[in-house]
């Protein structure tokens, strides 16, 4: 019986605001490269995926001057509004291709620092009896929930609760589920008005349970300037600034 094929779909469209910069975020500079080439380089060297495929604005006039662009494991569609739609965009393009109990990788284009030994430990976490799998790190810090304290003259947050930290976790990417069941999960989500914020939650929503696999801190987000110097940091600590330029 043959192996399931593995796709990649990576929510490339959004505009990167919280940044605060001249450009989407996946086009700024990371230690000389940018972040979309480094982050579709570590998939495309990974050497699993039958087609990667990245969801882009329709505005976008950076990706194509990419050197990554050219490689024949990418294919471009239209993004959505939304990251679930971007995704969902993504998946249709592959309808035809690729087979329900197929696995998709869903990667966030601002993780430019997942390693290959991280996705091969995804795949290798999962057997067939499961549906879905995500990388992810324990949280260490005590954690507390916030209330508003009434009583103040103006809106004031407020200790709640303390959570039980041994449970929680901070979700990464690849989120990798099935291909049908990820279809439907957003979809589903779609039309009851769900808001998911990663694949996971959409698979949750109708109640299918998603395996944790524990991975670094360092497969970080690029969401502040701040992340990004810290992004630069581990690239030049890990491996040396002569390397990481090239």
């Amino acid at each position: 019986m043959s192996q399931p094929a593995i796709w990649a779909v990576v929510p490339g469209a959004g505009t990167g605001q919280r940044m605060g910069a001249s450009l989407p975020k996946q086009y700024l500079s990371l230690a000389g490269q940018a972040i979309a080439q480094r982050t579709l380089s570590q998939l495309v060297t990974a050497d699993l995926f039958s087609k990667i495929i990245i969801a882009l604005a329709d505005d976008d006039h950076y990706f194509s001057d990419l050197a990554i662009a050219q490689s024949e494991q990418i294919q471009s569609v239209a993004g959505g509004a939304s990251r679930a739609a971007s995704v969902l965009n993504g998946l249709h393009a592959l309808a035809g291709h690729a087979a329900a109990d197929d696995w998709v990788m869903v990667h966030d284009i601002a993780r430019p620092l997942i390693t290959v030994e991280a996705i091969n430990k995804l795949v290798n976490a999962v057997g067939p009896q499961d549906s879905a799998a995500i990388l992810a790190t324990r949280i260490h810090d005590t954690v507390k929930r916030s209330g508003i304290d009434d009583s103040a003259s103006e809106a004031v947050s407020v200790v709640e609760a303390t959570l039980d930290r041994r449970r929680l976790w901070l979700a990464q990417t690849p989120q990798m589920v099935r291909y049908g069941l990820l279809i439907e999960a957003l979809t589903q989500a779609e039309k009851q008005q769900q808001v998911v914020t990663d694949e996971a939650s959409a698979v949750e929503f109708l109640g299918q349970p998603v395996l944790l696999v524990e991975n670094t801190q360092q497969n970080m987000k690029i969401t502040t300037a701040e992340d990004l110097r810290l992004a630069e940091y581990y690239l030049l600590d890990s491996v040396g600034l002569a390397e990481v330029s090239q």
